[in-house]
């Protein structure tokens, strides 16, 4: 059973050869910051949502009166189709997290995407001397592209032969690259980047800088910049009121 539930007008066939960036719920929420820079950036068109009852359920106003409400986990894709952006909304419900894994596998492997790039930050509280105030990635040829190193392995982690890195505050990055590291049929990259908790609007612009570096998401013949939703206006709530202080 497919755990998909697109819009009427919309094909699934249409996933097929498409690059699904992938935002893994971690520290800061980084890359679901990201990925509305993405959605926003390349005007992607939501084309479904994806049924999961391992999610906290919640439901939001859509920003530009556009029809319908917000879920947990929403699919958006390019007018071309080249590019298809998943957006999770809510953390995952406690004692759930593989079964969420599974269905978004189901998902990832059951729609024939020629690429899969997994967007997912790290405690910068547990980095390494090596690690400071950098991006880290897991395939070697990114090193070698835009200058972004491999994550290194701990100590702890060399003794235990560990075949991938830890992800100390990354969610479920980790588990999602081993299992769809498995399957020969797409390529799969996981970008992170180290953060503290905050005011993470920035890190999120450094990230999109970053993945477009490498994929050439924005045009090049323009100067075009990342575009962030109407609802970042209000990720700190509103201003304070001048006359309690007085």
């Amino acid at each position: 059973m497919s755990c998909l539930f697109q819009i009427p007008s919309f094909d699934p066939s249409c996933f097929k050869g498409s690059h699904l960036f992938l935002p893994s719920v971690s520290i800061g929420n980084v890359p679901q910051l990201t990925c509305d820079l993405l959605i926003h950036t390349l005007k992607l068109n939501r084309v479904g949502f994806i049924e999961s009852d391992a999610l906290i359920p919640v439901i939001g106003q859509r920003e530009n009166s556009d029809i319908g409400v917000h879920v947990p986990i929403e699919v958006y894709q390019s007018a071309d189709q080249r590019v298809t952006v998943v957006q999770q909304r809510s953390p995952t419900l406690r004692g759930r997290k593989k079964e969420l894994v599974a269905t978004l596998i189901q998902f990832i492997t059951s729609n024939d995407f020629s690429r899969v790039t997994l967007v997912t930050s790290l405690d910068a509280s547990m980095r390494l001397d090596s690690q400071i105030t950098r991006y880290i990635a897991v395939v070697k040829d990114i090193q070698q592209q835009i200058g972004v190193p491999v994550l290194e392995t701990s100590d702890q982690e060399e003794t235990a032969a560990a075949s991938v890195p830890m992800m100390s505050g990354g969610g479920l990055a980790r588990s999602l690259y081993q299992q769809l590291s498995e399957n020969a049929k797409m390529e799969v990259v996981v970008f992170s980047m180290f953060v503290l908790e905050g005011d993470n609007v920035q890190d999120s612009v450094e990230m999109a800088n970053v993945l477009n570096s490498y994929y050439s998401l924005l045009p090049q013949d323009t100067s075009a910049s990342w575009t962030p939703p109407k609802s970042w206006e209000f990720l700190f709530g509103t201003p304070f009121n001048k006359e309690l202080y007085q």
